[in-house]
């Protein structure tokens, strides 16, 4: 399966747990819960905007100059670049993805955040027709625009093994 220039985000939809990613200031002390609010209420609806197969509701998440990054692929620089590889993706048949973070790291100066966690991704393989999913790791770096939307820049994808399965509860 190739990897699919998905990626974006950073983004079908996430069950957000209950015990979820705290707000970390990593220079200092800066009001963290709102941005914190923000960003995760940004990933809820850039996850529905995947599933919705509208490349314009997913671009929006996407700041004007951001740059997306794949396994084994050139950095897709801007928007027109990112809107064309988002259109490829959400015409592949069976295309499917879910992100969700589990830390985000918010600077001191409150204009930059950045976001890890784990993605699925699912897509129709071309030659048997079944399902194809692949998970990993991404990381997107979130600043703050002059019009006080967080907006995803760099978006960097890692495709790796499934997360590891949660203990079944007692």
């Amino acid at each position: 399966m190739r990897a699919s220039t998905l990626a974006v985000g950073l983004a079908a939809s996430v069950a957000l747990a209950a015990c979820g990613p705290t707000p970390t200031a990593i220079d200092g002390p800066t009001p963290t819960s709102k941005i914190f609010d923000t960003i995760k209420a940004d990933e809820v609806h850039w996850n529905a905007d995947w599933k919705s197969g509208d490349v314009d509701k997913v671009l929006s998440h996407f700041g004007d100059k951001a740059k997306l990054m794949l396994p084994g692929g050139e950095v897709i620089d801007g928007l027109p670049a990112i809107k064309a590889a988002v259109q490829k993706d959400l015409d592949t048949p069976g295309f499917g993805l879910s992100i969700s973070s589990d830390k985000i790291l918010i600077a001191k100066s409150g204009d930059l955040a950045v976001a890890r966690g784990d993605y699925t991704l699912t897509t129709t393989n071309a030659a048997t027709q079944a399902a194809d999913t692949q998970t990993g790791a991404y990381v997107t770096v979130y600043r703050a625009g002059a019009d006080g939307q967080w907006k995803a820049q760099w978006d960097i994808l890692t495709p790796g093994p499934a997360p590891a399965a949660k203990p079944a509860a007692p």
